[in-house]
């Protein structure tokens, strides 16, 4: 899929800016009459016609929607901390786009040891996943956020906190409501401390566990997306 910056009201032809008639042309070796897909992320997908070529850009005349999407239920935001390796937190945001986050939150806890930041990065992943899956919407990516500053800003109508310790004794999927907007807190490699578990006491989160077992910081934020789209999706 190829992307490109809004259709006006009426207009039948698109110009893909030079890096994408790159890759179109060059890279999946498109040529003229071929039918590609291109979305803005507004929501649609369309399907269009290569017709010709302006200067270093491909002119695409719009034929129909392939795709439109169709919400369901609550928008589901990830809180996760950041990863020791950058590598798997990068993991992470390709199959969290997959997976259908709709707002991702990298954070920084007590116990997290990497703070480096890469946004430039984190986006064009975030972006090449959503091509990939033909997903007409792009995942909010927030800018890093303190634990402590999320709970005091976050007022989402479900609050979850993921955590090992006693206490999280109820499994996410059978306290989630899939008709309001959700927000999942996952720690970093060791879990949240005990004071930041009652601190989001406090703030109104609740506590949950993803299942029996002990997982990784990157595997527990997409168990959830998993668990919570699932549910999304069989209601």
């Amino acid at each position: 899929m190829l992307l490109f910056k809004g259709l006006r009201n009426g207009q039948r032809n698109i110009l893909l800016s030079p890096e994408e008639s790159h890759h179109c042309l060059k890279v999946t070796r498109h040529k003229l009459g071929d039918i590609v897909l291109v979305s803005d992320f507004e929501g649609i997908i369309w399907s269009g016609r290569i017709v010709g070529t302006v200067k270093d850009q491909c002119d695409i005349e719009i034929i129909e929607i392939s795709k439109e999407i169709k919400v369901k239920g609550g928008k589901v935001s990830i809180a996760v901390s950041l990863t020791n390796h950058l590598d798997r937190f990068e993991w992470f945001l390709e199959k969290a786009v997959e997976t259908g986050a709709d707002q991702i939150y990298p954070m920084v806890c007590a116990r997290t040891e990497n703070h480096k930041q890469k946004r430039e990065r984190w986006e064009k992943i975030i972006l090449s996943a959503a091509k990939q899956t033909l997903r007409p919407s792009l995942p909010i990516l927030e800018p890093l956020i303190n634990f402590e500053a999320l709970l005091k800003t976050n007022s989402t109508a479900q609050r979850f906190i993921c955590h090992c310790e006693d206490g999280a004794d109820q499994f996410i999927g059978s306290v989630y409501n899939s008709n309001q907007d959700v927000i999942v807190l996952v720690g970093p490699e060791g879990d949240f401390s005990s004071s930041e578990i009652s601190n989001s006491l406090l703030a109104g989160f609740k506590e949950v566990n993803l299942g029996d077992f002990r997982l990784r910081t990157e595997t527990a934020a997409i168990a959830s997306c998993i668990i919570l789209q699932t549910i999304k999706n069989i209601k």
